[in-house]
């Protein structure tokens, strides 16, 4: 490979010693063109050594700033998708606040005096079958009459906390082992938090990741079937749909995503369902 490098050189420094570039001196009166001078072929492949060195050096400092660059770019989406994360989850505590000023205004003191509704812990809870559309949206009808609408965000310090700190497991430590379990106690330990929903949709992400598919889609379809006025209803519908497709079902996951069309049809994910039912 040296020699045939070599060689190259040697044959573009005939051609040049042939007739080289000129060059001006401007150190002499006039400005007059002088050629440059080489005592032999070999200084003449040791310049042009040093003329490739430089231009590959200078290549290789670009490469290692735009390696630079794309990391930062990588670093910075990251940081937006968390900030864009806490933003939705601050507009839905407001919205759930809203809610409850409602409910209380309208409903006087007869709501006031009226006991609230246990919810049953996650463990005596019959999670839906997974991968059935057709047992899904048979237990959603019963659902929805049995449960209450989607509990309010409490000002509780402690539910706050536990909930937050079970997200930041996800989205800080990346310790998506210890985080299942954090929102399993969560579920248990506050049984009518408004975060509920959300932890159930947490565990089928995780699940997800794991490649755990009949957990996920165990917790994507409490989700849809308990929550249906939960903001996260429409994105579980979509993950249903594609773990349907995962499983080369076509079937069911057109009928997730026509779910999500009809219910949700404002929704960001049913924007994507549609185009998925296009191609199904």
């Amino acid at each position: 490979m040296k020699k045939s490098v070599i060689t190259a050189l040697s044959v573009i420094s005939i051609s040049l010693w042939a007739d080289p570039a000129p060059v001006a001196d401007l150190s002499r009166t006039g400005g007059t063109t002088v050629k440059p001078k080489y005592n032999s072929t070999a200084e003449r492949i040791e310049a042009l050594e040093r003329v490739v060195e430089a231009r590959a050096n200078a290549q290789l400092q670009m490469q290692q700033q735009l390696s630079a660059l794309l990391d930062e770019v990588a670093e910075l989406r990251g940081v937006t998708e968390t900030h864009a994360y806490k933003l939705e989850e601050i507009l839905q505590q407001q919205r759930n606040i809203y809610q409850e000023m409602d409910r209380r205004l309208g409903g006087g003191q007869s709501a006031a005096s009226t006991p609230p509704v246990t919810a049953a812990p996650p463990a005596a809870q019959e999670p839906a079958p997974g991968g059935n559309p057709a047992a899904v949206l048979g237990g959603q009808s019963s659902a929805v009459a049995a449960v209450e609408p989607e509990p309010v965000v409490t000002s509780d310090t402690s539910e706050g906390g536990a909930y937050e700190a079970a997200v930041n497991l996800v989205l800080k430590d990346r310790n998506y082992d210890a985080a299942i379990p954090a929102f399993e106690q969560f579920v248990r330990e506050y049984p009518d938090s408004g975060y509920v929903p959300n932890s159930y949709y947490w565990l089928g992400q995780l699940f997800f990741t794991k490649n755990e598919t009949l957990k996920a889609k165990a917790q994507f379809e409490r989700v849809v079937s308990q929550y249906p006025q939960s903001s996260k209803a429409a994105d579980a519908l979509a993950k249903l749909g594609q773990l349907a497709e995962r499983d080369g079902d076509a079937a069911a996951a057109k009928q997730f995503y026509q779910l999500l069309v009809n219910k949700y049809p404002q929704s960001k994910p049913a924007k994507a369902a549609k185009a998925k039912l296009d191609t199904l």
